[in-house]
């Protein structure tokens, strides 16, 4: 799947605190975000599935 930037807005404390832990884990934030939003929309879909 393509890659496209998007841009949103975050507490910069919230921003401090992705950043150190994709140090920790040796990866970028983008890719952490990306799958806490695929983890995020697949429960929803889930949740909507079962309803």
């Amino acid at each position: 799947m393509a890659r496209k930037k998007f841009t949103t807005s975050l507490d910069e404390e919230v921003i401090k605190q992705l950043k150190l832990q994709a140090v920790k884990e040796n990866t970028d934030a983008s890719k952490i975000i990306e799958k806490l939003v695929k983890e995020y929309l697949q429960k929803m879909s889930d949740l909507r599935e079962g309803s």
